[in-house]
């Protein structure tokens, strides 16, 4: 177990040291302080990005955290004019969730830096060396997966 504590401290270190370089060296990177997002707000930012249309349903049902929760969150990305709500024609319900003009910045600068770390970094890693990394990744997300439902902790 203990040579399992030394490498996951390793790959933290390496991680971080990697965060560290990017913050540096990619100017863009600090236009993403400019949104002052919490990292809750970014991690559903990047969701509604990903997914747009989205209810908060499915983004409560995708965190596995309340609707109550999941609207506080949209409430404040809404005061910063990062998404919009229009009720759902299908629906009329539930809102529908899409980013607006403030939100299509956001999502502009996240492609942009993940242009440049391609560009400056990751072409010069081989792809299948990449392909290997999310491999493992995704490996490790599995187990983790699997071990939490077990647990009763869902996905």
């Amino acid at each position: 177990m203990d040579e399992y504590i030394k490498v996951v401290d390793q790959i933290n270190q390496a991680f971080e040291r990697y965060q560290n370089i990017v913050s540096q060296e990619v100017t863009e990177a600090q236009q993403l302080k400019n949104f002052h997002l919490s990292p809750q707000q970014e991690l559903i930012m990047f969701y509604i990005i990903r997914h747009q249309p989205v209810t908060a349903q499915e983004i409560a049902h995708h965190f596995h955290i309340s609707k109550s929760a999941v609207s506080q969150v949209l409430a404040k990305l809404q005061d910063h004019q990062l998404i919009e709500r229009q009720i759902n024609a299908e629906n009329r319900r539930e809102s529908l969730i899409r980013l607006a003009t403030r939100g299509e910045e956001y999502a502009s600068v996240l492609t942009n830096i993940d242009e440049l770390l391609v560009q400056k970094y990751y072409s010069k890693v081989p792809l299948k060396d990449l392909k290997e990394v999310l491999r493992i990744f995704n490996h490790l997300l599995d187990v983790t997966k699997k071990d939490t439902d077990r647990e009763g902790i869902s996905q």
